[in-house]
């Protein structure tokens, strides 16, 4: 079975509903949810965290970094969680995978905790939080979401499913040699894309979803999962153990089987750019979501090391144990460790202690940010009024549209084809790529957008008229990109 390795979402939202009816499941539980108005006076995502009690209880959202402040309870216990599958930045939903192996959703706007299967599957994934994949005894493919459920049986048992965020889902099956990544967009089961697909001991994907990087004999291959073929190959001389990914996808850190050094490899240059020591031999590696720090495990003790990514430099250790949950990287780059039974948040530059949350440790944690349970504004819910409008009744008659030029007035811009480069979560990193990106005089430009309560930075060329226009730009430009239709 390949070990996934899943860069999660984690971030953004709109209202928590209080009063909740009966559901059908058996499996579903609602009850009385609880929201403390404190301090929800401003517009944007909510820095929070998610803590539910270890040893079993009720739920409860904590606002980050005031982690004595309550913003919500839930009056129903929840199933422990293993590990946090995804969230979905829209319904508040909360996917995870239970000590049992089961699949969880907590939807946090309706205040439900529901169960949508006690089968014994295994590799569960999500990619938005709201549905999870999951694979049967039988070899068969599994969708489960609060409100039913989806199956496909692929013509070889499945072996790891990758979900991604565009709805696509990858499903590897067969074995060795033989093993093929099917891709097909549920519910339809019509397998729209088959390719051959390596054994691998390690996998990962960028936060974006567009990339799939595998660890094998030889090296790191990466899939370009959008148009699913293979990129160039970046060799190794030894096993790879752990890998990790920035947000954006730019960077791979990589360490092999017996070096105290983490290679970094370029998405863009398709090798390693640079190598850095460690004060010792690491097991594991953690990014930070903001893409700041990178924490490594220390495998002959109870340590982590803090890495600032954008020099490569060891800040320094913290004595903490390494768990599923902890530690993490807040949004304002404090370190939180589990310490004993306490949780103690350190300041990412100076690793001075800035917090000490007592009993924390016995709660599993996960931060994410979200705008859900901030107040809506009133004037969000009053109907659109057109009456004040002083609309042109001379160019009507009683046929239609006396002046055709009023349709070409009134239609949307058209779209054309983009080439899309890279998307990062800093300016400065996109501006600096698309300064590099120059194509028959053109120079690549950045647009912004909000995804998961973040800003994106993407870099693109165009619109093109024709999507072979767009494709030969891509192809001069010699990086690595990917076209879609519509606007920049």
């Amino acid at each position: 079975m390949v070990a996934v390795a899943l860069v999660l979402r984690r971030y953004s939202g709109a209202l928590l509903a209080l009063a909740l009816g009966a559901c059908g499941r058996s499996d579903r539980t609602v009850g009385s949810s609880t929201q403390s108005g404190s301090a929800l006076g401003y517009a944007g995502p909510q820095a929070l965290v998610l803590r539910v009690p270890r040893t079993g209880g009720p739920p409860r959202v904590h606002a980050y970094p005031r982690v004595d402040s309550v913003v919500w309870t839930s009056t129903d216990p929840a199933p422990t969680p293993l590990h946090v599958l995804a969230f979905h930045d829209e319904s508040g939903s909360v996917a995870y995978e239970d000590l049992r192996g089961r699949p969880v959703l907590l939807e946090l706007r309706l205040g439900t905790i529901t169960v949508p299967s006690n089968k014994k599957l295994t590799g569960l994934a999500s990619a938005n939080g709201s549905a999870v994949f999951g694979i049967a005894s039988n070899g068969e493919v599994e969708r489960m979401t609060a409100t039913g459920d989806w199956s496909v049986k692929p013509p070889l048992p499945a072996r790891t499913v990758f979900p991604q965020p565009d709805g696509a889902l990858l499903i590897a099956v067969g074995s060795g040699a033989n093993t093929r990544l099917l891709k097909m967009f549920p519910p339809e089961t019509r397998v729209l894309d088959s390719i051959e697909f390596p054994v691998a001991s390690r996998t990962t994907r960028t936060q974006l979803g567009d990339r799939l990087y595998l660890a094998v004999d030889s090296g790191l291959v990466v899939l370009r999962t959008r148009t699913m073929d293979w990129g160039p190959s970046v060799p190794f001389s030894e096993p790879i153990s752990v890998m990790a990914s920035t947000p954006s996808g730019d960077r791979i850190f990589v360490l092999t089987a017996s070096r105290n050094q983490i290679s970094v490899v370029d998405r863009y240059r398709d090798k390693v750019t640079s190598v850095f020591d460690l004060p010792g031999k690491a097991a594991d590696l953690r990014v930070d979501p903001f893409g700041r720090y990178l924490l490594a495990r220390a495998a002959d003790r109870d340590s982590v090391w803090v890495i600032a990514i954008g020099t490569e430099h060891v800040i320094g250790g913290l004595r903490s144990i390494w768990r599923i949950d902890l530690p993490f990287v807040g949004y304002d780059g404090k370190v939180a460790v589990a310490n004993g039974d306490d949780v103690l948040l350190y300041d990412g530059e100076t690793l001075k202690l800035h917090t000490r949350v007592r009993g924390g440790a016995q709660d599993y944690w996960y931060p994410f940010m979200w705008d859900g349970f901030r107040p809506r504004a009133a004037a969000l819910d009053v109907p659109v009024r057109f009456d004040s409008l002083n609309l042109d009744t001379t160019r009507f008659d009683s046929v239609g549209l006396r002046d055709s030029t009023a349709v070409a007035a009134d239609t949307s811009a058209p779209t054309g084809f983009i080439v899309s480069f890279a998307a990062f979560l800093t300016a400065d990193r996109a501006n600096d790529l698309a300064s590099h990106i120059k194509v028959g005089g053109e120079t690549a430009h950045v647009v912004t957008s909000a995804r998961a309560g973040s800003t994106i930075y993407r870099v693109v060329l165009g619109p093109y008229l024709t999507k072979e226009e767009a494709d030969r730009a891509g192809r001069e430009s010699g990086h690595s990109y990917w076209v879609y239709e519509g606007n920049p």
